[in-house]
């Protein structure tokens, strides 16, 4: 996300359904070391429903190298209790060019933050950005065997648009999944 995007955007406070409280905000380039940190505490398990690339040093620290792209927006849920730099989840939304028809979309969130809407939370500041930035339709996929992913991004606003089969990917077996996408809002013109 553009540096001034990033002020427009700013962190939040979110409260979450347990109680807890966060600060959901955009990720920074200075963030690689807390970003591998989250990376290696996603279980193996986990991984299978989160694997657009390795979760390892070298890819936190190109996605916070690139933490300036116009063409990518990256917000983070940071623990409160840390002094910024403990992250509890993270989602984004990236697109190739200024042309591009919709973005694709990705979330995880670390164990122990999970069933107390972070993920909402993660997904709800995304889709305010959305309405602003980026392409008005965002994408993406999610395996039918993680039915609370299905059905939190159902209640987000994706919609499913067919369904297909992942290919052997990363060392997991084939498997099939839902394709889905949202409008973020309407397409001028």
């Amino acid at each position: 996300m553009k540096p001034a995007d990033q002020l427009k955007f700013g962190p939040i406070e979110a409260k979450l359904r347990d109680g807890k409280v966060a600060t959901i905000r955009p990720l920074r380039t200075d963030d690689g070391p807390a970003l591998t940190e989250f990376y290696a505490s996603v279980p193996r398990e986990d991984f299978r429903f989160y694997c657009p690339h390795e979760l390892d040093r070298a890819h936190a620290e190109a996605h916070c190298a690139a933490a300036d792209s116009p063409h990518e927006v990256v917000v983070v849920l940071v623990e409160p209790e840390s002094p910024g730099k403990v992250i509890a989840g993270y989602a984004w939304f990236r697109w190739p060019d200024d042309e591009a028809k919709a973005s694709t979309f990705g979330i995880c969130v670390r164990r122990g933050w999970q069933d107390c809407g972070a993920g909402r939370a993660l997904i709800t500041r995304v889709r305010e950005i959305a309405r602003i930035l980026g392409p008005a339709v965002m994408d993406l996929t999610v395996q039918k065997a993680n039915p609370r992913a299905v059905a939190l991004y159902q209640k987000m606003g994706f919609k499913i648009v067919r369904s297909q089969m992942r290919g052997n990917y990363m060392g997991f077996e084939p498997e099939p999944e839902f394709a889905m996408e949202m409008r973020t809002r309407d397409v001028e013109g």
